[in-house]
């Protein structure tokens, strides 16, 4: 397997060492999140010191590395053990990516791991696996849970945690990180990510007289309720937050002092279904603005389960957000999705980190229109990261999604349209999807793709898309074990598949098809295009046709490395134009 998804960085530190921090080819074209704020630090061999265990890179899903970055990630599996790399830009603001075993009831376990910088212990660092480890039936399950099971197999088995640092890791500085407890946990580590964490944005410094700065002596919701239209700051600290903050006045704004200095915690136990009401921020109001805070929730599972019905858990944000309202600089982990906004007209989402979510990173649908998201990460998320679904009678129009990378999403895929009308994807990069990772269907209910106009996928890079097909738990999806392609166009269900165009883009070792068209139920593929796409290794075809019916382009298509060949057999029922 060759490994193109990353490139030492060759800094040159006073010491006349090399840095260990990595690079992504794909940011001197602009694609993905180039201009993001932090570095990443591999746990691989050649990119770290490790005395632990490093695990061989593999697809097969029954391996935790499967899951990691590159597929490679370092064990810590004694007391003592270590992972350690050299630090090229000062910093205090340190996430980790990391995994440990969950207990028999799927409550998770803790540990802790020693941060040591030039060899000085510096803190602990609390390790939980109370919000990874889903599971899904060996014989078939749409969604999966949080209870463990001898008839399961496990995705999501990594989690991040995040640490403001009291003082910066200097520049040229070693870092280590140990595992000092004397237990019989593995502690799995997949990367560390560093960045200098902005001065805390203060109330002085807002303009407007319109402002007020919560002052923490009634719960938070309830001030927000209490002072719509106004601009709301939210003082440095970790607030634990019992009820859904529901803005309903325009011109409400939300600031807060920056997400690492602002931790807002939705506390309500997910162990009940009617919590469901008492996450999250929810706006229907024109002109919001939420800025500079880190959402997340005692919620680990995306239902909870009653009765054998599945009951919400609740997202992070919700509602229509109205017209012409901004969300920027926002970190959401850990609830249902991301972000889930029905209605929005002229939203703009920007700089924002959507991680660890067990549904959707974010999903702009039902009648969402000219709202674009841009300069974002999406991470470790259980169904689409980016999508717009044209659900009920609304249709969507004009969603944008650009800037934005996506990794290690484990179901479903990393960016997806369904239904609506000239959507775009712009100057985006995908890396280890477990499964597909664009992804275009019309499987789901709601309105179609429209007559007129065009979805564009444009300048994007995919590394190791698609999966290979069965059996469940070792390979292909999570729900039958089925294949997907790296790009995922199909035709199967609720109406015909139409004006989709791919150009510009570059696939990097899919792991089976690189590119899957296919159709069934007498539905039908209209006016498909793929240009000047280029295949850089696929672990079966280019290109492969399931039952494929009605009409595409195929230009520019440069093929390499192949397994069996540069097209499966193309339909006759298909008419196929290649330039």
């Amino acid at each position: 397997m060759r490994n193109l998804l990353i490139m030492i960085a060759l800094t040159v530190l006073p010491s006349g060492l090399a840095a260990q921090s990595v690079s992504f080819p794909d940011d001197v074209m602009k694609r993905g999140y180039f201009d993001r704020p932090y570095k990443r630090y591999e746990a691989e061999p050649q990119k770290c010191s490790s005395n632990g265990l490093f695990l061989s890179p593999t697809y097969t899903q029954t391996e935790i590395q499967s899951e990691a970055s590159n597929n490679v990630a370092v064990q810590l599996r004694q007391k003592g053990e270590y992972v350690e790399w050299k630090n090229d830009e000062a910093a205090d603001g340190l996430t980790l990516r990391f995994s440990i075993p969950d207990d028999a009831e799927g409550r998770g376990r803790r540990g802790t791991i020693s941060l040591l910088v030039n060899g000085k212990a510096v803190r602990s660092i609390d390790l939980d696996s109370r919000w990874a480890w889903q599971y899904a039936l060996m014989s078939g399950q749409t969604y999966p849970d949080n209870i463990p099971g001898s008839n399961k197999f496990a995705r999501m088995r990594f989690d991040e945690t995040r640490v403001k640092l009291a003082e910066k890791i200097p520049r040229g500085a070693s870092f280590r990180l140990v595992k000092t407890d004397d237990n019989d946990l593995t502690y799995t580590i997949d990367f560390v990510e560093l960045e200098p964490v902005p001065a805390a944005i203060t109330f002085e410094s807002i303009a407007g007289i319109n402002k007020i700065a919560y002052n923490g002596a009634e719960p938070l919701e309830k001030f927000v309720a209490a002072n719509g239209g106004k601009v709301i700051y939210i003082p440095a600290g970790r607030y634990e937050v019992a009820d859904r903050i529901v803005i309903n006045e325009p011109n409400t704004s939300l600031i807060g002092a920056g997400m690492w200095h602002v931790e807002l915690y939705f506390s309500a136990p997910p162990d009940n279904e009617k919590t469901y009401a008492r996450r999250g921020i929810e706006s229907r109001a024109d002109n919001t603005h939420l800025q500079g805070l880190y959402i997340t929730t005692a919620n680990e599972r995306r239902y909870f389960v009653h009765n054998g019905r599945n009951g919400q858990v609740g997202k992070g944000l919700m509602g229509s957000f109205g017209k012409d309202s901004r969300i920027s600089n926002l970190w959401i982990e850990h609830f249902e999705c991301g972000g889930w906004i029905d209605g929005a007209e002229n939203l703009t989402v920007e700089h924002c980190r959507f991680r660890n979510h067990y549904a959707d990173g974010i999903n702009l649908s039902f009648g969402s229109r000219n709202s674009i998201v841009s300069h974002s990460s999406f991470r470790n998320n259980g169904d689409d990261d980016m999508a717009s679904w044209s659900r009920g009678q609304e249709m969507c129009e004009n969603i944008t999604y650009r800037y934005c990378t996506a990794e290690n999403n484990w179901r479903a895929s990393s960016l997806g349209f369904f239904g609506g009308r000239n959507h775009k994807a712009l100057d985006i990069l995908v890396i280890d999807p477990m499964e597909a990772a664009l992804r275009v269907t019309t499987d789901f209910p709601g309105r179609e793709f429209a007559a007129e106009g065009e979805i564009l996928f444009s300048r994007i890079s995919v590394y190791k898309g698609g999966c290979i097909p069965g059996p469940l738990g070792f390979n292909g999806d999570i729900i039958d074990g089925s294949t997907a392609g790296a790009i995922h166009i199909t035709s199967y269900l609720r109406y015909d598949l139409r004006n989709i165009r791919f150009c510009d883009i570059d696939l990097y070792d899919s792991k089976y098809d690189a590119i899957f068209i296919g159709c069934d139920n007498e539905k039908m593929i209209e006016n498909l295009s793929l240009e000047n796409i280029r295949i850089r290794g696929a672990g079966r075809y280019g290109i492969y046709f399931h039952k494929a019916v009605g009409n595409t382009i195929l230009r520019d298509i440069i093929y390499e490395r192949t397994k069996m060949g540069d097209m499966g057999t193309v339909p006759r029922w298909l008419k196929t134009v290649i330039e």
